[in-house]
């Protein structure tokens, strides 16, 4: 049986090809400010930050959804913001935040009930325009009371708007010193091609990381997770060709399903994994998890970290207890024979 240690140390791991080591698991904030509140909030950044962690994750769109209304995005900058001055963390921090996912007018996305109507989604995000994108920064810089964001998203693929005209706004941010590096989320392989070619040829800052959806359970092929990419073998192609470029790996444990069948009911987007291939991962996760004594989802964690090209998870979370264990997956150690096992069905 493993022993999971309940106390972490964090390694940390370079960046891409950049000269920066950041914590080999990256803190996702998203629910912070609004499901979590500012107390659980602090309890996490505070215990991150002892265990060796300084890789943190929000947008300037978390987490609108979250309520009845109450919220606008805000939240979880204005939190992770106020722990940065409170603690006078803000150097300890590599700070990553996106734009291009905030909703142009809210109240249109509700009912009268109050009722989110998803399917005006994709209608109401905000133009990835140069105007937007540098009132982005300038109002995530403000709600997270700093002068300077380390990793700066594209947060979503805008084709409404010249991609060069997207690219040469984020250039300006890097030029200014209001971000460091630039990044991309949900952008497909042949999108981040391009905009990389169109960065080189024009003398722009280029960019060094790529945040999609990426688990052990794999989509059915032609799934449809709207604006939202998953990883899928084009990109990792691409990725091992490009190690400059790097993966992280968001809602790894898919809204919890590899521990609690319930969870895996309740989810939204099972009908995009369902397949007879999906149930025989799903059973042999688990039943590798329960050889080695851990959790399937901490298993999920310690395969992520382990595939080639290299990936950084976020950690995702809606508690404490949730938060530590989801941490506690470091410590579990996957060789060759079990990396193999994982990918082959049970003997």
């Amino acid at each position: 049986m493993t022993q999971v240690s309940t106390r972490i140390e964090l390694k940390k791991t370079p960046l891409g090809a950049t000269e920066e080591r950041v914590s080999e698991l990256c803190l996702g904030c998203m629910l912070m400010g609004s499901s979590i509140g500012q107390e659980e909030s602090f309890r996490v950044l505070d215990h991150f930050r002892s265990s060796g962690g300084n890789f943190m994750d929000t947008a300037n769109c978390y987490a609108w959804w979250v309520g009845a209304g109450e919220n606008v995005g805000d939240e979880s900058e204005v939190v992770l913001g106020k722990w940065m001055r409170e603690r006078r963390a803000r150097d300890q921090v590599f700070l990553a935040t996106k734009e291009g996912g905030r909703l142009r007018d809210l109240s249109a996305m509700r009912d009268a009930s109050g009722e989110i109507d998803w399917s005006l989604l994709p209608d109401n995000y905000e133009l990835q325009n140069a105007q937007t994108i540098r009132r982005s920064m300038d109002e995530s810089l403000r709600r997270l009371r700093t002068d300077r964001v380390d990793l700066f998203y594209a947060h979503i693929m805008d084709e409404r708007v010249p991609l060069e005209e997207t690219l040469e706004a984020l250039n300006s941010l890097v030029e200014t010193g209001k971000a460091r590096y630039l990044g991309c989320s949900n952008y497909s392989t042949e999108r981040l091609r391009q905009a990389r070619e169109i960065c080189q040829r024009e003398g722009w800052a280029d960019i060094v990381a790529i945040q999609q959806q990426y688990s052990y359970l794999q989509p059915n092929a032609g799934a449809d997770f709207g604006v939202m990419r998953n990883v899928d073998t084009e990109l990792l192609r691409y990725l091992k060709e490009n190690p400059e470029v790097q993966l992280l790996a968001y809602s790894p444990l898919l809204k919890g399903l590899y521990d609690d069948d319930q969870k895996r009911k309740a989810y939204y987007a099972w009908g995009q994994f369902e397949s007879e291939a999906s149930w025989e991962r799903l059973r042999r996760i688990r039943t590798r998890a329960a050889e080695m004594g851990v959790l399937p989802s901490q298993l999920v964690y310690a395969w992520l970290m382990s595939q080639r090209p290299k990936v950084i998870p976020l950690l995702g979370f809606s508690r404490f207890d949730q938060y530590l264990s989801n941490l506690q997956s470091v410590a579990i150690e996957l060789g060759e024979e079990m990396l193999g096992r994982l990918e082959r069905a049970a003997e």
